[in-house]
């Protein structure tokens, strides 16, 4: 049997060598025939490696163009190549085999490796690079600003508000990092009665206010905390003083402040103590000044510790002191405007006309839009002798006005009790120079002296006697008596 099975194997073998020969040939014509080797593109992102390294020489980079993106090719066997994606692929830049550049700019070589069939695959691996641009690196701190947005309940107010962290660390290309401006965290406090906080994302500003990508800088803190704090609010009057002394022909008017009034905020247990801003006299000194003063006084430097004002704007207050200086006035004012005191009662007064001159002194706001008629004089008459006067004038208006020096008025003053008597004896007088005669006798006399002279007698007798003389001296005066007797008697 073993011979047998022997001879089998044996016999012919240059022939069977050749039958198996072809056996395999034939196979190997049908394999590639079924599944012939084929390429294939393929496209992945490009992975950097020891990014370090960059760092180390002071600069960072920016990838130009899409070159962080790398198509290759893949030749394999048809059946390796249906089963492969994009996937499977790693392309990696390694910056440890940076290529630099005298323009500033780098390339990195790019290494593809596949995850499965990593022999039996045939990867163009030629010219693939990373282009990459150099620019110096720059790592500068911020302080954070902090912000709130909406409004907070119905008499409550915003007050510190605290960012933990306050300060970042910012690097990346000088080319952005000096664009920063200023970095703002805001925090919706609305309708807030109460302390607040939230976790928000610092934005990043020009100096025009344009918001900045920070894809390409690397900040140490992504997000910080903010703290709102919310207060009560109060209106409160504002009250002014003033200090110095003015000149004296001036007065001060009046202090006044714009506003008025300004909103504070504070804690409740503050603002119920509060009841007024007091600016202190020091601050407006209105030494030797002549006209209207008008000052901007900074509120908030007055207001307590723990209170604030809600509105900024409110911190520039203006105060005018207004000042006025004494004016002279002069008016043509009524004589029945003049009170008389101390006139006996037999005595009455005339004077020169209906209307007297009075120049009154007083500040503007006192003798502006007063009237002639509404001046109020009086004259006191005490120890005067009938006759004409010269008498004093005083003022009856209170103290904000004067009368001007040597203000008096011309009178004539008379004793009507004299003038009757004066008249009765005008009256009575019947004799003179002529005489009336009956059964009697009359006699008179008369002399005169002066420029010229007369004289006369005459006697008559009856039942009763008269006599009668008269007398003139000087050219412009004279005096008369006369006297009768007939059971009467009469003077003048």
């Amino acid at each position: 049997m073993f011979t047998k099975l022997k001879n089998l194997l044996l016999n012919n073998i240059g022939f069977k060598f050749l039958s198996l020969l072809f056996a395999l040939i034939l196979w190997l014509v049908v394999v590639n025939i079924d599944d012939p080797d084929k390429t294939k593109s393929f496209s992945t992102s490009v992975t950097l490696a020891n990014e370090d390294v960059i760092a180390e020489m002071g600069k960072c980079y920016e990838i130009l163009g899409d070159t962080n993106v790398v198509s290759f090719r893949v030749t394999a066997k048809r059946s390796i190549l249906e089963r492969l994606s994009a996937s499977d692929f790693k392309a990696t830049a390694d910056m440890e085999n940076i290529d630099l550049r005298k323009d500033g700019k780098a390339v990195v070589p790019i290494d593809i490796t596949s995850s499965r069939y990593g022999g039996q695959l045939d990867i163009d691996r030629d010219n693939k690079n990373l282009e990459i641009a150099l620019e110096e690196l720059q790592s500068n701190q911020f302080k954070i600003l902090s912000e709130s947005t909406g409004e907070p309940a119905e008499g409550c107010a915003i007050g510190e508000i605290e960012v933990l962290p306050d300060v970042i660390t910012i690097s990346g290309p000088a080319s952005l990092v000096s664009q920063i401006y200023r970095i703002q965290a805001s925090i919706d406090v609305s309708g807030m009665f109460e302390d607040t906080e939230s976790e928000v994302v610092p934005v990043l500003y020009d100096v025009n206010g344009n918001v900045l990508d920070t894809s390409k800088l690397t900040l140490s803190q992504e997000t910080v905390k903010l703290k709102a704090q919310i207060l009560s609010v109060k209106q409160i009057p504002i009250n002014c003083e003033t200090s110095g002394e003015l000149g004296e022909e001036y007065k001060q008017v009046s202090v006044t402040c714009e506003p008025k009034e300004i909103t504070v905020k504070g804690t409740a247990e503050l603002l119920n103590r509060l009841t007024m801003v007091q600016i202190p006299s020091e601050a407006l000194d209105i030494s030797g000044a002549k006209e209207t003063l008008t000052k901007t006084i900074d509120i908030g430097a007055y207001l307590p510790e723990g209170v604030s004002l809600v509105d900024s704007s409110q911190a520039k207050v203006q105060v005018t002191v207004e000042i006025e200086q004494v004016e002279r006035k002069t008016y043509q004012v009524p004589v029945k405007n003049i009170k008389i005191f101390n006139l006996p009662s037999s005595y009455e007064i005339e004077y020169q006309g209906d209307k007297i001159p009075v120049t009154l002194l007083g500040y503007t706001s006192d003798i502006e839009g007063l009237e002639a008629s509404d001046i109020q004089l009086s004259i006191d008459v005490a120890d005067i002798d009938p006759g004409t006067n010269v008498v004093p004038l005083s003022l009856n208006m209170g103290s904000e006005l004067a009368l001007a020096e040597n203000s008096v008025v011309t009178i004539n003053l008379i004793d009507t009790n004299l003038q009757q008597d004066e008249n009765a004896q005008e009256n009575g007088n019947a004799q003179g120079s002529g005489n009336a005669q009956g059964d009697g006798a009359a006699q008179g006399s008369g002399n005169a002296q002066g420029d010229g002279a007369a004289q006369g007698s005459g006697n008559a007798q009856g039942d009763g006697a008269a006599q009668g003389s008269g007398n003139a001296q000087g050219t412009g005066d004279a005096q008369g008596s006369g006297n009768a007797q007939d059971g009467g008697n009469a003077q003048d």
